[in-house]
């Protein structure tokens, strides 16, 4: 009988961190449904939706979905990004990264990205490549380094 209990409790907490991701990710969504949105596909099985790089601060949230689903991670990040050049951007952020699924220790990391996104193709620069240099720094065992190359369309107008 306890047994079935913790399950249904598991099952609820689950599908509460649910419902606040989605409630999240659209709420991101709907305060830039008159700007820009991009989403990236990363190398390592990983998606990241962001909102409006023409603004000096954006923000971007990744699902990390190569693992079990109880291991899933999420990481939200907050950029700072700096003029463009004709063929390239860079950014600076700070991020969390946690495990929303987890029933114990969901915070994974505090990250600091660094990334460069460049565009191939001057003359359709909604379509760029990204590349992400990301100390993080985990509560038990010090720090790692990750890096992330990906593939980014944004949606929306271009003011570049």
């Amino acid at each position: 009988m306890l047994k079935a209990k913790n399950q249904d409790y598991r099952h609820l907490s689950t599908m509460k961190h649910l419902k606040f991701l989605i409630l999240f990710i659209l709420s991101t969504l709907s305060i830039d449904s008159f700007s820009q949105i991009g989403i990236t596909n990363y190398s390592i099985n990983s998606v990241g939706i962001n909102t409006s790089q023409n603004k000096r601060i954006s923000g971007e949230i990744k699902t990390f979905a190569n693992r079990p689903l109880s291991d899933i991670l999420m990481e939200i990040d907050g950029f700072y990004n700096f003029k463009p050049r004709l063929y390239h951007r860079f950014s600076i952020g700070l991020g969390v990264n946690v495990a929303p699924f987890k029933e114990y220790d969901q915070f994974y990391a505090m990250t600091i990205p660094a990334s460069i996104e460049i565009y191939p193709l001057q003359n359709f620069k909604k379509l760029s490549l990204l590349f992400e240099l990301a100390p993080e720094i985990l509560p038990e065992d010090g720090v790692n380094l990750r890096s992330l190359w990906g593939v980014r369309y944004s949606f929306g107008k271009k003011d570049d």
